[in-house]
């Protein structure tokens, strides 16, 4: 028979239950610091064990249950008293920071292009720095701190905060997969994502100039679709279709692949603003018969943004800008804010919040400069949806009258050859 033994101390009352075997040999199982209703219902189940061991049985349900129920470090004390089987021990596996990003990666399902370039570079960094074969539990908050100081020796403040980011979500799912207990990435400040030395602001003047010297209606609404309606390039410029332009209500549809994967996302309704318009019924009236899609060279050309630079500076002899069709968008939507539009339909027309557009788009101007000193900077200051395939009205009239939307806009594309 079990025995149930107490002894006080200064913490309070520990319980032990004194087992006797056939031989007569004792076993002692220390319960710790329990209350006695938990020790006189151990002391009751070990002597259930007892008497089925001593008739060769196994014990009752209800015991059966309690012993699956003990943590394991009691039920090591059961085993040594010889009244269960040892607990088989789950053979140590070490996880590496390889073995974590190759099963991350492959749920991470089906991508957009720009986001499977962006995650390979996270992963092809991350694993540069650390190793393949580094072991996850091994990766500390210095090492979090060192990958930080590495990524900004090579990288833009900017370009380094994505990839923090990146390294951040990685750890994060190893913690969710309980194969470490904390993120070493988690304090980590990543910085800011904001690069104002790269924002730029293309004026009419210098895309005008750009436009006038393309080799055709379709380089120029290239320049023109992000540069005045603000039109993502190349995924939106790429799927706008003739039918996604309704003439009579002047907007057209834009399809938005980047973020077609948000509720209530996926098209917006563009006016077609009155700088637009003179490139796109140019381009209307000169498509090809059965023509689709507006530009159809962005969906069969590799390598437009390295040909539409070429354009830029050499046909155009304008200096290249950073982040050439991005700093367009910014430039669209800089100058619908300062015309005095509601925040509201500028959110709806760009796609983005006020504070998204504010943080990756405005820069102070060389104007902003001269208003407030009077005197002329010299150089730029620091820093519902539409189907339907009509035609504009001017050319239902007559495809012999000039477009009356801008002035002399019939003399400003001279034919030239391609750059292509």
């Amino acid at each position: 028979m079990a025995s149930l033994c107490s002894d006080s101390g200064k913490r309070g009352d520990t319980y032990r239950v004194i087992s006797r075997s056939k031989n007569g040999k004792r076993h002692t199982i220390r319960l710790g610091r329990v209350n006695k209703r938990i020790a006189e219902t151990a002391r009751l189940m070990i002597e259930s064990l007892e008497s089925a061991k001593a008739a060769g049985h196994s014990p009752d349900r209800e015991t059966a249950d309690w012993v699956g129920r003990l943590g394991d470090e009691i039920h090591a004390r059961l085993a040594r008293a010889r009244l269960v089987p040892p607990r088989e021990q789950p053979e140590q596996v070490v996880h590496t920071l390889g073995q974590h990003l190759a099963q991350f990666f492959s749920t991470l399902g089906k991508q957009k292009p720009t986001t499977a370039r962006n995650y390979a570079r996270a992963r092809r960094l991350i694993e540069e720095f650390f190793g393949k074969d580094r072991t996850l539990a091994s990766i500390s908050e210095g090492d979090a701190d060192a990958y930080k100081r590495w990524l900004l020796d090579k990288f833009a403040p900017a370009s380094a905060s994505v990839d923090l980011r990146r390294a951040r979500q990685f750890l994060k799912a190893a913690v969710r997969r309980r194969l470490i207990p904390v993120n070493p990435f988690d304090d980590l400040p990543c910085g800011t994502q904001e690069n104002d030395a790269r924002i730029f602001y293309v004026s009419p003047e210098t895309i005008e100039q750009v436009i006038a010297a393309c080799p055709d209606d379709q380089w120029r609404l290239i320049f023109a679709l992000p540069r005045y309606a603000g039109v993502r390039f190349p995924s939106e410029v790429a799927d706008l279709k003739w039918d996604d332009v309704d003439w009579t209500t002047a907007r057209f549809t834009i399809h938005e692949p980047k973020v077609e994967h948000h509720a209530g996302r996926g098209t917006r309704v563009v006016p077609i603003f009155a700088d637009l318009r003179p490139h796109l019924e140019r381009a209307y009236r000169n498509r090809e018969k059965g023509a689709v899609y507006v530009v159809p060279r962005v969906r069969s050309t590799t390598n437009v943004a390295t040909h539409a630079k070429r354009i830029v500076v050499t046909k155009a002899k304008v200096a290249a800008w950073p982040k050439l069709f991005v700093n367009l968008r910014g430039s669209c939507s800089d100058d619908l804010e300062r015309r005095g539009i509601p925040e509201k339909a500028i959110n709806a027309w760009i796609g983005n919040s006020a504070r998204m557009r504010r943080r990756h788009y405005h820069s102070v101007r060389p104007a902003d400069w001269e208003a407030a000193t009077g005197i002329p900077a010299p150089i730029p200051a620091p820093s519902a949806t539409v189907n339907g395939h009509q035609e504009p009205s001017s050319l239902l009239e007559s495809r012999e009258k000039p477009l009356d939307v801008r002035e002399k806009a019939e003399n400003q594309y001279p034919r030239q050859g391609s750059n292509l």
